[in-house]
């Protein structure tokens, strides 16, 4: 097998494994990495495409445990701000969005190195801002979680809702991201091949993740995962 393939294997396997372990975090992890074997304007769609299909696996757990009011709020901003995101992937060099995704990771990195999530209450109305902030950044990068995550972990949501909110927000993002990236002509056959292929590492990868959700103590993954973003955001900058 191409070193290429069996090198992608091994980030959608990693990555996709705290996506079902945590809510989010699969593109955040996978995409960077992905960059340094693949050109971004091709591999942001086939990300896209396994988000999709991770959504059909962890959806129907979900729906019932969703902030509805939150949700929304995002949403309505989330599909604007991915029209200006994709607009962006499709009209940027490569070299300086994977310069600018390599900032964004870093920033990532070390907010991860906190020990816990914000428990500070904001206002609800900054729903739509950070739903807008995050459509940006997915259609761009595929990295929509960061925006989405600071925005949700103010609002005292518990660990379930916290984590059912951010699987239906992501299922219909990502599966009206698809539909952009497929307008503007950015997924192409090889992209659904790619996908294809990776498919057996993303349902392996959420199976294990779904085992040990509630067996690893969540506060030293964060720091293990802190570490990875930081130095695959610096990768990015090279």
């Amino acid at each position: 097998m191409n070193p290429s393939l069996l090198a992608a294997q091994a980030i959608i396997l990693f990555a996709f494994f705290f996506r079902s372990f945590s809510g989010f975090g699969g593109a955040l992890l996978s995409i960077p990495l992905l960059a340094l074997l693949f050109p971004l304007k091709f591999i942001v769609p086939v990300e896209s495409c396994l988000e999709v299909a991770l959504s059909i696996l962890l959806v129907p757990g979900a729906v019932r445990r969703v902030d509805r009011a939150n949700l929304l709020r995002l949403l309505a901003g989330a599909v604007p701000g991915s029209l200006v995101g994709v607009f962006l992937l499709a009209s940027w060099a490569n070299r300086h969005m994977e310069i600018v995704l390599g900032v964004a990771v870093i920033g990532v990195g070390l907010f991860f190195l906190r020990n816990t999530p914000s428990a500070a209450v904001v206002s609800s109305r900054w729903g739509l801002a950070a739903g807008f902030a995050g459509g940006v950044l997915g259609g761009m990068f595929g990295t929509s979680g960061p925006a989405y995550v600071a925005f949700l972990s103010s609002q005292a949501l518990d660990k379930a809702a916290f984590r059912s909110t951010l699987i239906v927000l992501f299922a219909v993002e990502y599966a009206w991201r698809l539909g952009l990236y497929a307008h503007q002509g950015l997924l192409e056959y090889q992209g659904l091949q790619l996908a294809l292929t990776l498919l057996p590492a993303l349902v392996a990868a959420t199976l294990l993740g779904h085992f040990v959700h509630l067996r690893v103590g969540e506060k030293v993954f964060r720091k293990w995962v802190a570490v990875f973003l930081l130095v695959s955001g610096t990768l990015c900058l090279f």
